[in-house]
């Protein structure tokens, strides 16, 4: 580990004695009714004080997890500017601001050898952009903002470069120039109707062949940041692709697909999935793909919206790039899905209750996604169907309702014999996708304070009988919202098998937007929690130990932004007891995103 000294000569400059690394302690609970009060928050927040970030340690929590979620009290807002929960988040929605030329970041520990490798992270780079004119054009929704890609090389244990690349250049150039947002459709940012939107029809609900045709020029006038996939079979590879990464795609919850170059960063290209097979026409996808952990094939759905719906269950092989259509649903309601869920022998495709109103004509009027969602209906149920993806027997094999939720992220699913057993974090209404309006989430914001306890998870696993189609989907349990965590990951060793542990992000309503890392234990129903008063983690991604012989043997990585001290870090966790062993600190703060890949020399799985 390099000392003060070493590493500030790195920068060419002093900087402050970095801390010790925090201990991580385990505190046992025995009973839901030893957990912490939430009625704390009920308090006026202009008399607390914050702790000083020099006191504060890491703590990991073991604890039963099965009990109701105790009732929180409306919030008294008496100071505006002060951050909830003393939680400063704002930083991360406020920044604009990349590193094309990689930089050496210090690194605190050491990384394991097994992790070595390159971290792509994608999401939001930035909200506002002043106009030509002098007016500034913002984006409102946190799934909205102009896409950034961030990557980091795991050189060696103890030396970390980080660059970093707005991919939406020439997209920010015309809404500059012009001051209006272009035409076609985003998820939650509101605009004017459009006075002949019945004109837009086809633009708007076909792909958009004319930006695939134009290439590379058209590369960076798309806003893709959602998703991120390395070696996308049936698509191409990047020019002087070499090494172990061939390919490298942003992606969304459309059909349209923007390829980067893997070092640099810089948009190349512009696929779709209409070039993959000539019948996936809709402009609706799932963001997470997911590939067979075995063979490395591709499976997705495309969605054409209408009248009368119609999902299109692909899978592009990962030997010969062919991509062949498993299913057709024609039954199901057009729904907004960011994700589903694959097995050795199915997949599983749940139309939960996020389904588009009119077919999804609203959409062009209100040109968004959230808009064109019909409101929740607590009597609309919930519907899986599960398609048989083998050779033998390719198509739907059975449908299962079930009580309607909502959800984002698919965790895993596996066979016990002929029943499917599912997990993910589930909903209870449609407040989640209102509460990531960017004011909702800041911490320093009014909006944001009102809206802390809504759209909370619980991490739910159902059940369902392929032998008799038309038999509910069965819970077998629910985790409480204080355990449960949204952008679930796992040990992608398991994925499609029975698997023990969960990691995740969690929402205790410390802060207005995320607030600790968690592991869940589905054997012992137990929990391990990591947490840093104002420090907001991001994503996990799981990395296993190679020579492991536990599930949990491994790190996790996550991008870490302290609040206090307004810089970013890229945090090295020991996954079995949740133990920092390395860090890699930025002077800098990089935008909340949403998913990450990482690519080492094992085959990485999507999910």
């Amino acid at each position: 580990m390099p000392s003060t000294t070493e590493t500030s000569r790195i920068f060419g400059r002093r900087h402050r004695p970095q801390k010790s690394m925090p201990d991580a302690r385990a505190i046992t609970r025995e009973n839901s009714t030893a957990k912490r009060k939430l009625s704390t928050l009920a308090r006026s927040f202009s008399t607390r004080k914050a702790p000083s970030p020099t006191d504060i340690e890491a703590t990991n929590t073991s604890a039963n997890v099965l009990d109701k979620t105790p009732t929180v009290k409306p919030i008294q807002v008496e100071v505006e500017k002060e951050s909830f929960g003393d939680w400063p988040n704002s930083e991360g929605f406020n920044v604009f601001h990349d590193e094309r030329t990689p930089i050496e970041l210090r690194v605190i520990g050491s990384i394991p050898e097994y992790a070595l490798g390159v971290l792509y992270r994608t999401g939001p780079g930035g909200y506002q952009t002043e106009t030509t004119s002098g007016t500034t054009i913002s984006m409102s929704h946190w799934f909205d903002a102009f896409a950034q890609v961030h990557r980091f090389n795991l050189v060696s244990p103890t030396r970390v470069l980080y660059n970093s690349r707005h991919t939406c250049d020439d997209l920010l150039l015309q809404i500059r120039k012009t001051g209006q947002l272009p035409a076609g459709f985003s998820f939650g940012q509101r605009r004017d109707p459009c006075r002949s939107f019945f004109k837009k029809f086809v633009s708007l609900f076909e792909p958009r062949i004319d930006l695939v045709a134009g290439g590379a020029k058209n590369a960076s006038k798309v806003n893709v940041a959602v998703t991120i996939s390395t070696n996308y079979p049936g698509l191409p590879d990047a020019p002087n692709a070499s090494g172990t990464i061939k390919n490298l795609y942003n992606k969304t919850d459309a059909t349209l697909l923007q390829a980067l170059d893997p070092e640099t960063l810089e948009p190349i290209g512009i696929a779709n999935q209409l070039s993959l097979h000539p019948e996936l026409k809709g402009p609706c996808s799932a963001s997470h793909a997911r590939s067979d952990p075995l063979n490395g094939d591709m499976f997705n759905f495309n969605l054409t919206l209408g009248k009368h719906p119609i999902y299109k269950i692909f899978q592009v092989s990962k030997a010969t790039g062919k991509t062949t259509i498993l299913a057709t649903i024609t039954d199901a309601p057009g729904a907004y899905i960011h994700s589903f869920f694959l097995t050795p022998r199915y997949v599983v495709l749940c139309v939960w209750g996020s389904h588009y109103a009119m077919g999804g004509l609203k959409m062009l009027y209100y040109k968004n996604v959230l808009d064109a969602i019909d409101v929740w209906d607590p009597n609309k149920q919930t519907t899986w169907y599960v398609i048989d993806r083998t050779e033998a027997r390719r198509g739907v094999v059975s449908s299962h309702p079930c009580p309607p939720f909502f959800a984002f992220h698919s965790v895993n699913a596996w066979e016990e014999g002929d029943v499917v057993v599912a997990e993910a974090s589930a909903y209870e209404n449609l407040d989640v996708i209102k509460k990531f309006y960017v004011e909702n989430l800041k911490g320093d914001s009014k909006a944001a304070w009102t809206w802390a306890e809504r759209g909370r998870a619980k991490l739910t696993r159902w059940r369902m009988d392929t032998t008799i189609s038309g038999s509910e989907a069965e819970i077998v349990y629910e985790v409480d919202k204080d355990s449960s965590m949204e952008l679930p990951t796992m040990n992608p060793g398991f994925v499609t098998l029975p698997h023990r542990f969960t990691y995740g992000l969690l929402n205790r309503v410390k802060s207005t937007l995320l607030d600790g890392i968690v592991k869940f234990d589905s054997t012992t129903k137990t929990s391990l929690v990591w947490e840093v008063h104002g420090h907001t983690p991001g994503e996990c991604i799981f990395v296993p130990d190679p020579q492991g012989t536990e599930e949990d043997d491994g790190v996790l990585l996550s991008i870490i932004l302290d609040g206090f001290a307004k810089k970013s870090y890229l945090l090295v966790l020991r996954a079995k007891d949740f133990v920092e062993v390395a860090r890699a600190e930025l002077d800098t703060v990089i935008s909340f995103g949403f998913h990450g890949k990482h690519v080492g020399n094992e085959r990485s799985v999507e999910w």
